[in-house]
């Protein structure tokens, strides 16, 4: 892709978010103005900075450069912007540790890429560590099933885990027992968990 190609779909994409994040001070008159995108050429560079430097201060100008700068470089290096969640990126920089991978990239690769398919027993081993560890995922794990579901199946989930909820309660109050697994027996004693339980082994049945 040509620079000026880069540049054109940037600033169709971004020219708007990019004026609405100056503050007042940025502009030469010292208050916000409202500026339409479709009266600036975005054909290349030069001409764009030509315009604006009517309207915003040279400082505002330097921060569309290192913006535009930074995207151009992840454009020609084909590098894509992923957001995970601290606990997620906590796991995965484990995880790049215990490989011996030098970067979060090879360690993604160790994990999909064919090529690292003799490191399976090293990746295994990588994974069961991590297992073992105490990360906070149940954000994580429910949040990506509840996106699955419809809206109605959300609100029904929201009432299965309610009724789970009152039912631990009381059964936390009601049991004095302190040997062995409690925790474990009083799961085992659930309605509620048995009933899933039940059904899934059902669906596995007809499947």
């Amino acid at each position: 892709m040509s620079k000026d190609k880069i540049w054109q779909e940037y600033m169709e994409k971004n020219f708007d978010k990019f004026i609405s994040s100056l503050k007042s001070d940025d502009f030469i008159k010292g208050k916000k103005e409202i500026i339409n995108h479709q009266d600036f050429d975005f054909l290349e560079p030069k001409k764009t900075y030509d315009c604006l430097r009517k309207i915003i201060t040279q400082d505002a100008i330097k921060k569309l450069q290192n913006r535009f700068r930074a995207h151009k470089h992840r454009e020609n290096r084909g590098i894509k912007n992923l957001q995970l969640k601290s606990h997620s990126l906590y796991m995965l920089d484990k995880f790049k540790a215990q490989v011996g991978a030098d970067t979060l990239e090879e360690a993604i690769d160790f994990l999909l890429s064919p090529d690292y398919r003799d490191y399976e027993h090293d990746v295994g081993l990588a994974k069961q560590r991590l297992g073992e560890g105490n990360f906070d995922s149940t954000e994580l794990m429910i949040d990506s099933f509840a996106k699955r579901l419809k809206n109605y199946d959300r609100e029904r989930l929201s009432l299965i885990i309610a009724l789970a909820f009152n039912e631990g309660w009381r059964a936390a109050k009601q049991t004095k027992k302190r040997t062995g697994n409690p925790r474990q027996e009083a799961l085992n004693q659930s309605d509620l968990y048995n009933i899933v339980v039940k059904s899934i082994a059902r669906s596995v049945s007809v499947d």
